[in-house]
């Protein structure tokens, strides 16, 4: 949690902000999934992978 955490800080505006992003903010790319749910169920790479897919300029 906490590197997703601190890969979103600066598109959040704060670790605060992210944290409430973590939590619930649905994921259309996911199926409308948060960020919890998918390290909850073990799917961490494929939501980092998401993250950096953003970080470079990709679409959500």
């Amino acid at each position: 949690m906490e590197a997703i955490i601190d890969l979103v800080s600066d598109w959040a505006g704060s670790r605060e902000a992210a944290g409430v992003w973590y939590c619930t903010q649905p994921l259309a790319a996911f199926g409308g999934r948060t960020a919890e749910s998918l390290m909850k169920s073990g799917e961490a790479r494929a939501l980092r992978s998401y993250l950096d897919d953003l970080a470079t300029g990709g679409f959500a």
